[in-house]
Protein backbone atom coordinates (compact mmCIF):
# COMPACT_ATOMS: atom_id res chain seq x y z
CA UNK A 1 0.00 0.00 0.00
CA UNK A 2 1.62 3.04 -1.37
CA UNK A 3 -1.53 5.58 -0.40
CA UNK A 4 -4.80 5.64 0.62
CA UNK A 5 -8.16 7.83 1.74
CA UNK A 6 -10.58 7.96 4.18
CA UNK A 7 -13.79 10.15 3.66
CA UNK A 8 -15.81 11.84 6.59
CA UNK A 9 -18.81 13.39 5.92
CA UNK A 10 -20.16 16.55 7.66
CA UNK A 11 -23.53 14.83 7.70
CA UNK A 12 -25.24 11.82 9.06
CA UNK A 13 -24.10 8.60 7.34
CA UNK A 14 -23.59 10.51 4.83
CA UNK A 15 -27.00 11.31 3.75
CA UNK A 16 -28.06 14.67 1.99
CA UNK A 17 -31.06 15.86 0.39
CA UNK A 18 -31.27 17.97 -2.34
CA UNK A 19 -30.66 21.17 -2.01
CA UNK A 20 -28.52 21.01 0.69
CA UNK A 21 -24.57 21.58 0.76
CA UNK A 22 -22.41 18.05 0.85
CA UNK A 23 -19.17 18.95 3.13
CA UNK A 24 -16.42 16.56 4.90
CA UNK A 25 -12.91 16.40 4.63
CA UNK A 26 -10.70 13.50 2.40
CA UNK A 27 -7.50 12.40 5.13
CA UNK A 28 -4.83 11.29 2.46
CA UNK A 29 -2.56 9.14 3.88
CA UNK A 30 1.21 8.22 1.90
CA UNK A 31 3.93 5.86 2.83
CA UNK A 32 6.54 7.83 0.76
CA UNK A 33 7.30 11.32 -0.99
CA UNK A 34 5.36 11.70 -4.64
CA UNK A 35 6.34 13.39 -7.41
CA UNK A 36 2.79 15.29 -8.52
CA UNK A 37 1.60 18.25 -10.20
CA UNK A 38 -1.77 18.82 -7.92
CA UNK A 39 -4.50 17.29 -5.86
CA UNK A 40 -8.39 18.28 -6.52
CA UNK A 41 -11.56 17.00 -5.29
CA UNK A 42 -14.51 16.61 -7.76
CA UNK A 43 -17.76 16.58 -5.96
CA UNK A 44 -20.20 15.34 -9.18
CA UNK A 45 -23.80 13.41 -9.97
CA UNK A 46 -24.44 11.41 -12.54
CA UNK A 47 -27.16 8.87 -13.96
CA UNK A 48 -25.87 6.00 -16.45
CA UNK A 49 -27.43 2.76 -17.81
CA UNK A 50 -26.37 0.55 -19.82
CA UNK A 51 -27.63 -3.39 -20.55
CA UNK A 52 -27.12 -5.29 -23.93
CA UNK A 53 -29.80 -7.30 -25.69
CA UNK A 54 -29.86 -10.03 -28.55
CA UNK A 55 -30.97 -8.61 -32.01
CA UNK A 56 -30.54 -9.87 -35.78
CA UNK A 57 -28.68 -7.55 -38.17
CA UNK A 58 -27.53 -8.24 -41.86
CA UNK A 59 -23.96 -9.89 -42.20
CA UNK A 60 -21.75 -9.27 -45.40
CA UNK A 61 -23.61 -11.94 -47.35
CA UNK A 62 -26.72 -10.06 -46.79
CA UNK A 63 -28.49 -13.10 -44.14
CA UNK A 64 -29.40 -12.06 -40.86
CA UNK A 65 -27.35 -12.77 -37.93
CA UNK A 66 -27.82 -12.84 -33.96
CA UNK A 67 -25.89 -9.92 -32.36
CA UNK A 68 -25.06 -8.60 -29.36
CA UNK A 69 -26.91 -4.76 -29.13
CA UNK A 70 -25.64 -2.20 -26.73
CA UNK A 71 -28.54 0.19 -24.82
CA UNK A 72 -26.49 3.07 -22.89
CA UNK A 73 -27.44 6.78 -21.83
CA UNK A 74 -25.31 9.31 -19.68
CA UNK A 75 -26.31 12.45 -17.89
CA UNK A 76 -24.40 14.57 -15.73
CA UNK A 77 -26.78 16.50 -13.38
CA UNK A 78 -23.49 18.50 -11.54
CA UNK A 79 -20.06 18.28 -11.16
CA UNK A 80 -17.74 20.91 -9.64
CA UNK A 81 -13.85 20.61 -8.67
CA UNK A 82 -11.52 22.17 -6.02
CA UNK A 83 -7.58 22.06 -6.29
CA UNK A 84 -6.43 21.29 -2.37
CA UNK A 85 -2.91 20.89 -3.37
CA UNK A 86 -0.65 22.35 -6.09
CA UNK A 87 -2.61 23.97 -9.15
CA UNK A 88 -4.20 23.07 -12.67
CA UNK A 89 -1.26 22.96 -15.05
CA UNK A 90 1.49 23.67 -12.26
CA UNK A 91 5.20 22.12 -11.93
CA UNK A 92 6.19 19.12 -10.10
CA UNK A 93 5.93 19.04 -6.77
CA UNK A 94 7.57 16.78 -3.86
CA UNK A 95 4.63 15.54 -1.99
CA UNK A 96 6.38 14.28 1.33
CA UNK A 97 5.26 11.36 3.19
CA UNK A 98 2.72 11.99 5.52
CA UNK A 99 -0.98 12.67 6.64
CA UNK A 100 -2.95 15.17 4.84
CA UNK A 101 -5.99 16.81 4.82
CA UNK A 102 -8.49 18.17 2.73
CA UNK A 103 -11.78 19.90 3.23
CA UNK A 104 -14.72 19.59 0.25
CA UNK A 105 -17.82 21.08 -0.04
CA UNK A 106 -20.33 21.97 -3.04
CA UNK A 107 -23.82 22.40 -3.52
CA UNK A 108 -26.47 19.98 -4.44
CA UNK A 109 -28.63 21.21 -6.91
CA UNK A 110 -32.38 21.37 -5.81
CA UNK A 111 -33.77 18.78 -8.39
CA UNK A 112 -30.61 16.12 -8.29
CA UNK A 113 -32.66 12.86 -8.21
CA UNK A 114 -32.50 10.32 -5.69
CA UNK A 115 -29.25 8.06 -5.33
CA UNK A 116 -30.17 4.72 -7.08
CA UNK A 117 -28.29 1.56 -7.79
CA UNK A 118 -30.14 -1.28 -9.92
CA UNK A 119 -29.57 -3.82 -12.55
CA UNK A 120 -29.21 -1.93 -15.37
CA UNK A 121 -28.32 1.28 -14.23
CA UNK A 122 -27.69 3.90 -11.38
CA UNK A 123 -27.76 7.76 -10.54
CA UNK A 124 -24.79 7.93 -8.95
CA UNK A 125 -23.19 11.05 -6.41
CA UNK A 126 -19.88 10.99 -4.92
CA UNK A 127 -16.74 12.70 -3.80
CA UNK A 128 -13.56 11.74 -6.04
CA UNK A 129 -9.54 12.84 -4.74
CA UNK A 130 -7.17 13.04 -7.38
CA UNK A 131 -3.81 12.83 -7.41
CA UNK A 132 -2.08 14.42 -11.06
CA UNK A 133 0.69 12.53 -11.76
CA UNK A 134 3.54 13.60 -13.79
CA UNK A 135 4.75 10.58 -15.17
CA UNK A 136 2.99 8.25 -13.84
CA UNK A 137 -1.03 6.81 -13.39
CA UNK A 138 -2.97 8.82 -11.38
CA UNK A 139 -3.90 8.43 -8.06
CA UNK A 140 -7.95 8.04 -7.91
CA UNK A 141 -9.83 7.97 -4.95
CA UNK A 142 -14.06 7.49 -4.77
CA UNK A 143 -16.63 7.73 -2.40
CA UNK A 144 -20.23 7.64 -2.79
CA UNK A 145 -22.62 9.54 -0.69
CA UNK A 146 -26.87 9.66 -0.47
CA UNK A 147 -28.76 12.29 -1.96
CA UNK A 148 -33.01 11.95 -1.47
CA UNK A 149 -34.83 14.24 -3.46
CA UNK A 150 -38.19 15.16 -1.36
CA UNK A 151 -41.54 13.83 -2.04
CA UNK A 152 -43.55 15.50 0.13
CA UNK A 153 -47.12 12.68 -0.08
CA UNK A 154 -49.41 15.93 1.44
CA UNK A 155 -48.36 17.96 -1.69
CA UNK A 156 -51.03 15.66 -3.73
CA UNK A 157 -54.45 15.07 -1.81
CA UNK A 158 -55.28 12.43 -4.03
CA UNK A 159 -52.69 10.12 -2.16
CA UNK A 160 -55.54 10.73 0.63
CA UNK A 161 -57.61 8.65 -1.55
CA UNK A 162 -58.06 4.82 -0.22
CA UNK A 163 -57.40 1.87 -3.20
CA UNK A 164 -60.29 -0.66 -3.08
CA UNK A 165 -61.83 -2.87 -5.87
CA UNK A 166 -64.04 -6.02 -6.78
CA UNK A 167 -62.66 -8.38 -8.95
CA UNK A 168 -64.12 -11.71 -9.75
CA UNK A 169 -62.67 -14.91 -11.70
CA UNK A 170 -64.29 -18.18 -12.78
CA UNK A 171 -62.40 -21.56 -13.50
CA UNK A 172 -62.96 -24.18 -16.32
CA UNK A 173 -62.85 -26.54 -13.17
CA UNK A 174 -66.37 -25.55 -11.89
CA UNK A 175 -67.80 -26.24 -15.35
CA UNK A 176 -67.25 -30.14 -15.51
CA UNK A 177 -69.22 -30.65 -12.89
CA UNK A 178 -72.06 -28.34 -13.97
CA UNK A 179 -71.06 -25.47 -12.10
CA UNK A 180 -69.51 -21.97 -12.99
CA UNK A 181 -69.77 -19.79 -10.18
CA UNK A 182 -67.16 -17.19 -9.90
CA UNK A 183 -64.09 -16.84 -6.99
CA UNK A 184 -65.07 -12.75 -5.82
CA UNK A 185 -62.26 -10.85 -4.21
CA UNK A 186 -62.67 -7.39 -2.25
CA UNK A 187 -60.11 -5.73 -1.44
CA UNK A 188 -59.10 -1.75 0.16
CA UNK A 189 -56.29 -0.13 1.68
CA UNK A 190 -56.44 2.90 4.11
CA UNK A 191 -54.22 5.52 1.28
CA UNK A 192 -52.90 5.16 -1.77
CA UNK A 193 -49.30 6.56 -0.94
CA UNK A 194 -46.89 5.23 2.38
CA UNK A 195 -43.16 5.63 3.26
CA UNK A 196 -40.74 3.22 4.36
CA UNK A 197 -41.61 1.99 7.89
CA UNK A 198 -45.10 2.31 7.52
CA UNK A 199 -47.64 -0.61 7.85
CA UNK A 200 -50.16 -0.67 4.98
CA UNK A 201 -53.08 -1.78 6.17
CA UNK A 202 -55.36 -3.69 4.22
CA UNK A 203 -58.66 -5.22 4.24
CA UNK A 204 -59.80 -8.42 2.14
CA UNK A 205 -62.54 -10.21 1.81
CA UNK A 206 -62.60 -13.30 -0.95
CA UNK A 207 -66.20 -15.07 -1.01
CA UNK A 208 -64.88 -18.48 -3.40
CA UNK A 209 -68.23 -19.37 -4.73
CA UNK A 210 -66.18 -21.19 -7.16
CA UNK A 211 -65.42 -25.50 -6.92
CA UNK A 212 -61.58 -24.80 -6.64
CA UNK A 213 -59.65 -24.09 -3.61
CA UNK A 214 -57.95 -20.80 -2.71
CA UNK A 215 -54.23 -22.10 -1.95
CA UNK A 216 -53.23 -18.84 -0.01
CA UNK A 217 -53.92 -15.43 -0.30
CA UNK A 218 -50.55 -13.33 -0.61
CA UNK A 219 -50.23 -9.37 -1.18
CA UNK A 220 -46.99 -8.15 -2.21
CA UNK A 221 -45.35 -5.12 -3.02
CA UNK A 222 -43.14 -4.79 -6.26
CA UNK A 223 -41.04 -2.44 -7.35
CA UNK A 224 -40.57 -1.29 -11.16
CA UNK A 225 -37.42 0.12 -12.69
CA UNK A 226 -37.94 1.29 -15.91
CA UNK A 227 -34.50 1.86 -17.87
CA UNK A 228 -34.18 4.26 -21.06
CA UNK A 229 -31.29 3.85 -23.01
CA UNK A 230 -29.91 4.56 -26.48
CA UNK A 231 -28.09 2.61 -29.21
CA UNK A 232 -27.14 4.74 -31.92
CA UNK A 233 -30.45 6.71 -32.90
CA UNK A 234 -32.98 3.77 -31.50
CA UNK A 235 -34.48 4.55 -28.21
CA UNK A 236 -35.21 1.82 -25.78
CA UNK A 237 -36.60 0.76 -22.71
CA UNK A 238 -35.85 -2.30 -20.34
CA UNK A 239 -38.44 -2.82 -17.08
CA UNK A 240 -37.79 -5.07 -14.22
CA UNK A 241 -39.58 -5.74 -11.39
CA UNK A 242 -38.44 -7.02 -7.86
CA UNK A 243 -40.77 -7.95 -4.86
CA UNK A 244 -39.77 -6.32 -1.89
CA UNK A 245 -42.39 -7.20 0.56
CA UNK A 246 -44.41 -10.39 0.91
CA UNK A 247 -47.33 -11.42 3.51
CA UNK A 248 -49.44 -14.54 3.50
CA UNK A 249 -52.75 -14.33 4.74
CA UNK A 250 -53.87 -18.10 4.54
CA UNK A 251 -56.25 -20.32 2.30
CA UNK A 252 -59.99 -20.62 1.76
CA UNK A 253 -61.75 -23.61 0.97
CA UNK A 254 -64.29 -23.63 -1.93
CA UNK A 255 -67.94 -22.66 -1.68
CA UNK A 256 -66.19 -20.57 1.61
CA UNK A 257 -65.60 -16.94 2.53
CA UNK A 258 -62.91 -15.61 4.42
CA UNK A 259 -61.35 -12.45 6.08
CA UNK A 260 -58.34 -10.99 6.34
CA UNK A 261 -57.49 -7.44 8.38
CA UNK A 262 -53.67 -7.00 8.09
CA UNK A 263 -50.66 -5.11 7.38
CA UNK A 264 -47.66 -4.97 4.84
CA UNK A 265 -44.53 -2.95 6.27
CA UNK A 266 -42.90 -1.03 3.40
CA UNK A 267 -39.05 -1.72 3.73
CA UNK A 268 -36.23 1.11 3.04
CA UNK A 269 -36.55 1.42 -0.66
CA UNK A 270 -36.53 4.36 -3.47
CA UNK A 271 -38.84 6.93 -3.37
CA UNK A 272 -41.36 6.81 -6.48
CA UNK A 273 -39.76 8.87 -9.59
CA UNK A 274 -41.90 12.35 -10.19
CA UNK A 275 -39.56 12.98 -13.22
CA UNK A 276 -41.58 10.64 -16.20
CA UNK A 277 -39.00 11.13 -18.92
CA UNK A 278 -35.63 10.43 -16.64
CA UNK A 279 -33.41 7.89 -18.04
CA UNK A 280 -34.32 5.78 -14.58
CA UNK A 281 -37.97 5.46 -13.31
CA UNK A 282 -39.11 4.31 -10.21
CA UNK A 283 -42.80 3.00 -9.62
CA UNK A 284 -44.43 0.78 -7.50
CA UNK A 285 -47.61 -1.88 -7.74
CA UNK A 286 -48.94 -3.71 -5.05
CA UNK A 287 -50.59 -6.79 -5.70
CA UNK A 288 -52.97 -8.63 -4.07
CA UNK A 289 -53.28 -12.78 -5.22
CA UNK A 290 -55.54 -15.73 -4.90
CA UNK A 291 -53.80 -18.63 -5.40
CA UNK A 292 -54.97 -21.59 -7.13
CA UNK A 293 -54.16 -25.28 -8.72
CA UNK A 294 -52.49 -24.34 -12.18
CA UNK A 295 -54.69 -27.79 -12.81
CA UNK A 296 -58.31 -26.18 -12.35
CA UNK A 297 -57.46 -23.40 -15.01
CA UNK A 298 -57.94 -19.63 -15.44
CA UNK A 299 -54.79 -19.14 -13.55
CA UNK A 300 -54.72 -16.73 -9.90
CA UNK A 301 -57.09 -14.25 -9.29
CA UNK A 302 -54.82 -10.95 -9.14
CA UNK A 303 -55.66 -7.00 -8.24
CA UNK A 304 -53.32 -5.06 -8.71
CA UNK A 305 -52.74 -1.05 -7.75
CA UNK A 306 -50.06 1.63 -8.49
CA UNK A 307 -48.73 2.78 -4.80
CA UNK A 308 -46.73 5.62 -4.69
CA UNK A 309 -43.68 5.58 -2.21
CA UNK A 310 -42.79 8.99 -0.99
CA UNK A 311 -40.40 10.53 1.95
CA UNK A 312 -42.86 12.55 4.15
CA UNK A 313 -45.95 10.77 5.60
CA UNK A 314 -49.39 11.84 5.55
CA UNK A 315 -50.98 14.01 7.99
CA UNK A 316 -52.47 11.59 10.57
CA UNK A 317 -51.52 8.56 8.81
CA UNK A 318 -49.64 7.54 12.09
CA UNK A 319 -52.81 6.41 13.43
CA UNK A 320 -54.15 4.22 10.84
CA UNK A 321 -56.11 1.45 11.67
CA UNK A 322 -57.29 0.31 8.50
CA UNK A 323 -59.75 1.25 5.62
CA UNK A 324 -62.54 2.37 6.96
CA UNK A 325 -61.14 3.10 10.85
CA UNK A 326 -59.15 6.17 9.27
CA UNK A 327 -59.69 9.72 11.00
CA UNK A 328 -58.82 13.08 10.13
CA UNK A 329 -55.39 14.59 11.32
CA UNK A 330 -56.35 17.00 14.00
CA UNK A 331 -54.57 20.00 14.90
CA UNK A 332 -52.84 20.34 18.40
CA UNK A 333 -53.88 23.26 20.57
CA UNK A 334 -50.83 25.00 18.99
CA UNK A 335 -52.23 24.80 15.36
CA UNK A 336 -50.06 22.06 14.24
CA UNK A 337 -50.38 18.92 13.77
CA UNK A 338 -49.10 16.30 15.65
CA UNK A 339 -45.48 15.85 15.84
CA UNK A 340 -43.49 12.91 14.45
CA UNK A 341 -39.41 11.88 15.19
CA UNK A 342 -36.93 12.37 12.24
CA UNK A 343 -36.57 9.04 10.25
CA UNK A 344 -33.45 7.19 10.33
CA UNK A 345 -31.72 6.61 7.26
CA UNK A 346 -31.36 2.48 6.04
CA UNK A 347 -30.13 0.78 3.34
CA UNK A 348 -31.83 -0.64 0.50
CA UNK A 349 -33.42 -3.59 0.75
CA UNK A 350 -33.17 -4.16 -2.65
CA UNK A 351 -29.52 -6.86 -3.48
CA UNK A 352 -29.78 -5.51 -7.22
CA UNK A 353 -26.49 -3.32 -8.25
CA UNK A 354 -25.03 -1.74 -11.79
CA UNK A 355 -22.00 -3.31 -12.45
CA UNK A 356 -19.15 -3.06 -9.92
CA UNK A 357 -20.78 -0.59 -7.77
CA UNK A 358 -21.94 -2.39 -4.17
CA UNK A 359 -22.80 1.01 -2.77
CA UNK A 360 -26.23 0.91 -0.90
CA UNK A 361 -28.40 4.25 -0.41
CA UNK A 362 -29.73 4.67 2.60
CA UNK A 363 -33.07 5.96 2.43
CA UNK A 364 -35.19 7.40 5.29
CA UNK A 365 -37.39 5.33 7.46
CA UNK A 366 -40.51 6.13 9.65
CA UNK A 367 -41.59 4.36 13.11
CA UNK A 368 -45.08 6.34 13.11
CA UNK A 369 -47.24 4.10 15.51
CA UNK A 370 -46.96 5.20 19.10
CA UNK A 371 -46.07 8.72 18.64
CA UNK A 372 -46.64 11.16 21.45
CA UNK A 373 -48.17 14.16 20.94
CA UNK A 374 -46.79 17.25 22.71
CA UNK A 375 -49.02 20.34 22.39
CA UNK A 376 -46.11 22.75 23.81
CA UNK A 377 -43.84 21.83 21.13
CA UNK A 378 -42.95 24.28 18.98
CA UNK A 379 -41.15 22.51 15.97
CA UNK A 380 -42.68 21.96 12.95
CA UNK A 381 -45.86 19.75 12.22
CA UNK A 382 -43.98 17.58 9.33
CA UNK A 383 -40.90 15.37 10.37
CA UNK A 384 -37.59 16.63 9.78
CA UNK A 385 -36.06 16.59 6.16
CA UNK A 386 -32.46 16.55 7.57
CA UNK A 387 -30.37 14.47 8.94
CA UNK A 388 -30.04 14.99 12.64
CA UNK A 389 -26.39 16.40 13.64
CA UNK A 390 -27.12 15.22 17.09
CA UNK A 391 -26.99 11.38 15.88
CA UNK A 392 -23.12 11.68 15.97
CA UNK A 393 -20.54 12.77 18.21
CA UNK A 394 -19.45 16.39 17.58
CA UNK A 395 -16.35 16.23 14.87
CA UNK A 396 -12.75 16.99 16.83
CA UNK A 397 -10.39 19.73 15.08
CA UNK A 398 -8.92 19.17 11.96
CA UNK A 399 -5.68 20.98 10.61
CA UNK A 400 -6.90 21.59 6.98
CA UNK A 401 -2.79 20.80 4.93
CA UNK A 402 -2.12 24.24 3.71
CA UNK A 403 -1.78 24.07 -0.40
CA UNK A 404 1.24 24.73 -1.79
CA UNK A 405 0.85 26.64 -5.02
CA UNK A 406 3.60 26.22 -7.42
CA UNK A 407 4.16 28.46 -10.93
CA UNK A 408 1.81 28.23 -13.65
CA UNK A 409 4.06 26.01 -16.50
CA UNK A 410 4.17 26.73 -19.88
CA UNK A 411 0.17 26.40 -21.12
CA UNK A 412 1.20 24.23 -23.41
CA UNK A 413 2.89 21.47 -21.15
CA UNK A 414 -0.17 21.44 -19.61
CA UNK A 415 -1.98 18.07 -19.51
CA UNK A 416 -6.00 18.27 -19.92
CA UNK A 417 -7.27 16.31 -17.18
CA UNK A 418 -10.35 13.42 -17.36
CA UNK A 419 -13.72 13.88 -15.38
CA UNK A 420 -14.48 11.32 -12.80
CA UNK A 421 -17.92 10.68 -13.84
CA UNK A 422 -18.02 8.44 -17.64
CA UNK A 423 -18.43 10.42 -20.75
CA UNK A 424 -19.34 7.46 -23.17
CA UNK A 425 -19.93 3.94 -22.54
CA UNK A 426 -16.61 2.05 -22.22
CA UNK A 427 -16.00 -0.85 -25.11
CA UNK A 428 -15.89 -4.58 -23.26
CA UNK A 429 -12.50 -6.05 -23.40
CA UNK A 430 -11.78 -9.76 -22.80
CA UNK A 431 -8.75 -10.67 -20.43
CA UNK A 432 -6.05 -12.64 -22.68
CA UNK A 433 -4.08 -15.17 -20.48
CA UNK A 434 -2.62 -13.42 -17.23
CA UNK A 435 -2.28 -10.18 -18.64
CA UNK A 436 -3.47 -7.46 -16.57
CA UNK A 437 -3.77 -4.12 -16.32
CA UNK A 438 -3.47 -1.44 -12.60
CA UNK A 439 -5.54 2.09 -13.08
CA UNK A 440 -5.23 4.46 -11.04
CA UNK A 441 -1.81 3.69 -9.15
CA UNK A 442 1.67 3.21 -10.05
CA UNK A 443 3.43 -0.34 -9.67
CA UNK A 444 6.51 0.08 -7.62
CA UNK A 445 9.87 -1.92 -7.64
CA UNK A 446 9.35 -5.35 -6.20
CA UNK A 447 5.39 -4.86 -5.95
CA UNK A 448 3.64 -7.83 -5.01
CA UNK A 449 0.25 -8.34 -5.66
CA UNK A 450 -2.25 -9.75 -3.07
CA UNK A 451 -5.22 -11.72 -3.00
CA UNK A 452 -7.59 -9.22 -1.10
CA UNK A 453 -7.48 -5.79 0.79
CA UNK A 454 -5.94 -5.98 3.92
CA UNK A 455 -8.91 -7.79 6.88
CA UNK A 456 -9.18 -4.21 8.42
CA UNK A 457 -9.66 -2.41 5.49
CA UNK A 458 -13.39 -0.65 6.43
CA UNK A 459 -16.24 0.44 3.36
CA UNK A 460 -15.11 4.02 2.98
CA UNK A 461 -11.29 3.80 2.38
CA UNK A 462 -9.96 3.33 -1.14
CA UNK A 463 -6.41 1.18 -1.22
CA UNK A 464 -4.15 2.14 -3.83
Amino acid sequence: MSSKVNFSFDSVLGVYYAGQIVSGTAELITERPKTIRSIYITVNGFVETRWQESVEKPGADGKLVKALETYTTTEIYYSSDKYVYGQSGGSQLELPQGKYVFPFQATIPPQAPTSFNGTHGQVKHEVTLTIDRAVRYNNIFKQCFTVILPNDLNAKPEHLQPLKRIEEKTFWWGSIFGGNKPMVMDVSTSYSAYVPGQKINFHIVLDNQADVQCQDVKVRLFKNVTYRGKAGDKEQLKTTEVRIADKHCGEVDKNNKAKFDEFLMVPPTTPTTMNERGPIRVSYTLRFIAKTFRLHGGGDLVVDFPLVIGTVPLHGSADDKGPGQKTEAQPNTNGSYQVMVAPTFQEDVCTEHFESNTYKPRYPVYILSAQPTNANDARSPLPSLYPRAADTLPAPSVNYTPNPVSPVANPSTGVQKAPPYPVQAPAAVPAVGNNFEVLGFSIPPGYQPTASAPADASGNIGWK
